[in-house]
């Protein structure tokens, strides 16, 4: 169910507003997160802070398990809350250690707090911001919350006959994290703020200002600047400021973690107050640019020219919390979505609680509506104007994150932007096209060095990092083919001709041109066929026609032989190269070259169906090879590419149906990336029950206490591609027609859905009772016709312009 946007959230509201957060049994089923008990934090002794670490996954504890993310698009913050203390974990989205990594040509994989420029490198935690709050333990009616339409973590409760409210966000609008302190008895708010590092800093504090500033290994220059505004009582500052605070690390592998003096580190002290409002700047000198050698301005006087800029609203902190709902609700109630009623009884349950019981009834379409939301969310959070979003997002409380927190191409970062166009945020899709771009330079030196100096265009490895760096010994060769759909999708949602003129069909174009270099021609029968299977049946290339162009060495993720003609090879390149045509075509260019690249692409080895009825992974079958795989690499060309469908090819689609059915969905098949890619591929299938039955899988399998999915260990790819693979259900425009409900499923047997978009740059709106859609609403700039699709049944329309 949709949730209204709380009055208190504009800036007319008083003081009073940031006290009265809502009742337990108040909270709106959806579009809210919520415990009713309270976070781990950190310990407290003599002065001197510890970050607790997370507990088992059966225990439950910690930021994995208990944080609620808030995030502006370049900086985050994990937040968990108890009444007598409060832990901020800080990001920054271009914290990185590693560089251009030149090693065996990007082959190392070497991350951690200590990769320095010629390593990998990996994303690091910023710090903390930590406050202690005595005599506060032992609250009652304590509630945290996370609203996702506001952006705004909430946390409520009472002590001593005193209600107590924390409001945190991250705004965009003024560029800083803000906590906001209230209480309804004047003078009640006495407190203790500190930032805390993970990486050897200087620190000071200075009258109601402190700050940290340093150096990663790799060179790159960080600060922290932050301000403590107490409306009434007393602010000192405690310790020696300034003071270098140096920083070890304890613990192997990704369990390693910052070890400090923190005694050391001078805090700010509040007593008496009836208002505090802190506010944190971020900032490093990291650019993506590689012309500038990626390097920007000074840190520190980013952050001080940022924090000053907010300061000027400290003192009324309703226009601060309003002028960042405002930015951030205009993304995010873009899509409104119903999947139907949960039971009361359920509804009222904290979040923890309705996830654990879903895994036993499958029943709660709110909660598959806020991890929708949530998925949408999660990008809005990660993905503005920065960096691109990381395995992570732009979330990450560990020095050695699992798999670097790296941006990871062999599905991962893909999935995380899936939902951009979909679900109506084609901005936040721009970090990760813009990356792409930025990164070429050194992806076309790589792939020189690797593939020989006539090679054209570019393409990289499996693990990147902020530098366009490649790492890790694998190469994903068709990964330029996946990304420049992400370039295709960005237009054909948007119809940007000046975005696909500029950026998106240069990118296109370069790496057909790598293919046009890299294919290997096959001769009669199969000749000159390559496999590192060295049993491999090579008769059953009998029939292939001389001139068959396949991509070599191929690797069919993450399992089989390295082989010549590898299904999802095959399906990327054709994709490709049918789009890249297109886009000359309307670009009105380069009519020969891509006359010459359709006669390629039709000698392109075709999918097959094996004997048993499925679509072969590979040249070769290996009926041995088809189930318990968490990939499903070669059902690309069902989603997210258009290859197959049972629109333009049956046979295939039932061949890729019993594949999927083939694949299973137990044991190493329960990934949180995997669930949402099946979901979509079920859809585009038509076979609504079985997407939802990998709608069920993420939640009871995959899906934590606040939420956040899990692979394990953690990543939040899961949650990022949800809302796509849901959006396939309701929506689909890939094969030149919109069709509503192409995959109804009786778990939503009726709701509605706004603000969807589909290809084409339409809003698409209606609602269905009982697998009946009814008032269909399809807007667009300007009118246009476009073919509808309704329960098997399509017809010409015309769009509607907006309302103004």
């Amino acid at each position: 169910m949709k949730t209204p946007i709380l009055p208190s959230l504009f800036a007319s509201l008083a003081l009073a507003a940031f006290v009265n957060a809502a009742p337990t049994d108040k909270i709106p089923a959806s579009n809210v997160i919520w415990f009713d008990s309270e976070a781990q934090t950190f310990k407290s002794e003599n002065g001197a802070w510890t970050v607790l670490q997370d507990s088992s996954r059966a225990q439950g504890k910690g930021w994995e398990f208990e944080g609620l993310p808030v995030g502006n698009g370049r900086i985050g913050a994990m937040v968990l809350e108890s009444a007598a203390r409060e832990r901020v974990a800080l990001n920054e989205s271009t914290f990185w250690t590693g560089g251009e990594n030149p090693g065996g040509n990007c082959s190392g994989y070497e991350y951690g707090p200590l990769a320095g420029r010629d390593k990998f490198g990996s994303f690091q935690p910023f710090g903390e911001l930590l406050a202690e709050f005595p005599g506060l333990e032992n609250p009652q009616d304590f509630v945290r919350k996370l609203n996702l339409e506001t952006g705004v973590a909430e946390t409520s409760f009472r002590a001593k006959g005193v209600k107590y409210s924390r409001k945190v966000f991250a705004s965009q609008a003024h560029n800083v994290i803000a906590v906001v302190y209230t209480a309804d008895k004047k003078g009640a708010l006495s407190g203790t703020f500190s930032l805390a590092p993970n990486h050897t800093a200087k620190f000071f504090a200075q009258n109601n200002r402190m700050g940290m500033t340093g150096k990663l290994v790799n060179d790159l220059s960080f600060a922290a600047r932050a301000a403590v505004v107490a409306k009434g009582g007393k602010t000192v500052p405690v310790g020696s400021s300034p003071a270098e605070i140096k920083v070890s690390y304890s613990g192997k592998g990704d369990n390693q973690y910052a070890t400090y003096a923190a005694g050391s580190i001078p805090k700010i002290r509040v007593e008496g107050a009836d208002q505090i409002v802190v506010l944190v700047a971020m900032a490093t000198d990291y650019a993506m640019d590689h012309k500038k050698n990626w390097k920007g301005g000074d840190p520190a006087q980013k952050a001080e020219k940022t924090l000053k800029e907010a300061l000027s609203h400290a003192d009324k902190p309703t226009e601060l919390l309003a002028a960042h709902v405002r930015i951030h609700k205009g993304m995010f109630s873009r899509v409104e979505i119903d999947l139907g009623k949960t039971d009361a009884e359920t509804a009222k349950l904290p979040t923890p609680a309705r996830v654990k019981k879903y895994a036993s009834t499958k029943d709660d379409p709110d909660l598959e509506e806020t991890l929708f939301q949530f998925g949408r969310y999660c990008l809005i959070g990660s993905s503005r104007g920065s960096a691109p979003a990381t395995l992570q997002g732009i979330w990450n409380h560990k020095v050695h994150a699992p798999w670097a927190c790296d941006y990871h191409n062999n599905i991962n970062i893909q999935e995380a932007y899936w939902p951009a166009e979909v679900t109506n945020l084609s901005e936040c899709h721009m970090p990760l096209l813009d990356y792409i771009t930025e990164s070429a330079p050194a992806s076309r030196a790589m792939t020189k060095k690797q593939f020989g100096d006539n090679h054209r265009g570019w393409t990289t490895r499996i693990s990147q990092n902020p530098w366009g760096a490649g790492g890790w010994t694998m190469w994903n060769v068709p990964i330029n083919a996946w990304y420049a759909l992400h370039m295709w999708e960005h237009f054909q949602f948007t119809q940007d001709k000046k975005f696909l003129k500029e950026q998106g069909y240069p990118m296109m174009k370069e790496a057909c041109q790598f293919w046009e270099d890299h294919l290997k021609e096959l001769g009669k029968d199969g000749k000159g066929f390559e496999s590192s299977d060295k049993s491999v049946d090579a008769g059953q290339l009998k029939g292939i026609p001389a001139g068959t162009l396949v991509a070599p060495k191929g690797w069919s993720h993450e399992w089989g032989p390295t082989e010549d003609g590898v299904a999802h090879d095959q399906q990327l390149v054709r994709d490709l190269f049918t789009n890249t045509i297109e886009a000359a075509k309307i670009l009105g260019t380069d009519k020969k070259w891509a006359d010459s690249l359709a006669k390629k692409r039709d000698r392109l080895a075709p999918d097959k169906i094996a004997p048993g009825g499925y679509l072969q992974e590979w040249l070769v079958d290996r009926p041995n090879m088809v189930s318990g795989h968490r990939h499903t690499s070669h059902l690309f060309a069902v989603y997210p590419g258009s290859g197959i469908s049972y629109a333009k090819t049956p046979k295939l689609a039932d061949a890729a149906k019993k594949s999927l059915e083939l694949r299973g969905t137990a044991g190493d098949s329960r990934r949180s990336w995997s669930w949402p890619w099946r979901t979509a591929l079920w859809a585009r299938l038509r076979e609504g029950e079985k997407a939802h039955e990998m709608v069920e899988g993420l939640l009871t399998h995959n899906t934590l206490p606040n939420l956040l999915t899990t692979h394990e260990p953690f990543q939040m790819d899961g949650n990022f591609a949800f809302p796509a693979a849901v959006s396939e259900m309701l929506l689909q425009s890939h094969a030149g027609e919109i069709e509503l409900l192409p995959a109804p499923c009786k778990a939503w047997k009726k709701g509605k859905v706004s603000g969807l978009k589909a290809r084409g740059n339409v809003t698409v709106s209606f609602e269905w009772d009982n697998g009946k859609v009814k008032n269909v609403k399809l807007v667009s700039p300007t009118p246009q016709k476009v073919n509808l699709t309704i329960h098997g049944k399509t017809k010409v329309v015309e769009t509607s312009t907006p309302k103004k």
